[in-house]
């Protein structure tokens, strides 16, 4: 899918998998998520040789529509690693793209000891 903006310099056209790249890698770098989880086949983690088109979805409606499935640490609070994943991907995208954030709807499938 091709999503387009309109900026003062011109068009912009960005892949979704250009978006879904710099979102995981952004989503993983925060403190507290272990990794990304697998939303299709719910088999866990997935190893990094792995499509990440299985744990994010990305959709447009007047701006970027996010979804994103993780793993957490154990004895983090989930609300917290949350809204830090949302701050976080909200700014890369609109920073990376120029694509207005809407919504990121982080999902937690699952908690881990350790990466």
């Amino acid at each position: 899918m091709l999503f387009k903006t309109k900026t003062e310099l011109g068009f912009i056209s960005v892949r979704d998998t250009a978006i879904k790249t710099i979102a995981s890698r952004a989503a993983v770098s925060c403190y507290g998520v272990v990794g990304l989880a697998d939303r299709k086949t719910k088999k866990g983690l997935l190893s990094e040789n792995e499509k990440i088109e299985n744990a994010i979805k990305v959709s447009y409606n007047n701006g970027l529509i996010v979804d994103i499935h993780i793993y957490v640490m154990y004895g983090m609070n989930i609300q917290t690693i949350s809204e830090n994943i949302l701050e976080t991907l909200s700014y890369t995208l609109q920073d990376s793209f120029g694509l207005k954030v809407n919504k990121v709807n982080v999902h937690v499938d699952g908690i881990r000891m350790e990466k």
